[in-house]
């Protein structure tokens, strides 16, 4: 009874340690962040995901996938590194036509400080 009982409060913990630890998990909102700079589109829907057998071999723990409608009505799928925000791949058609137009250069942004 007593080993049954034991058998049934360790093997939780048994379990738990077959999975990697995630260290600091990048919120969901951060990861469509991350997509909406490389492309234009709404997005559909996002969830957290297991990664790939590559991808775990490359130090990957846990990853964000999400799915975006690009204007041209493409739909796209990114996957990103859920602890460091590295898109990890990106897939669909008109990935050229949905890439985001709008440019991180200061000079020409309109609400960047001005050189000092």
């Amino acid at each position: 009874m007593i080993r049954s009982a034991l058998v049934f409060l360790l093997f939780p913990i048994a379990l738990m340690a077959d999975q990697p630890a995630v260290s600091k998990l990048l919120p969901l909102h951060e990861a469509a962040k991350i997509v909406a700079e490389r492309f234009e589109g709404r997005l559909l829907a996002a969830r957290i995901d297991q990664p790939e057998p590559y991808e775990f071999a490359r130090g990957v723990n846990i990853v964000h996938e999400l799915v975006l409608l690009s204007s041209q009505g493409n739909v796209l799928r990114a996957r990103l590194d859920g602890e460091t925000g590295r898109v990890l791949d990106i897939r669909g058609r008109g990935l050229t036509q949905a890439r985001a137009t709008h440019t991180h250069d200061n000079k020409e942004r309109s609400d960047a400080l001005p050189d000092r």
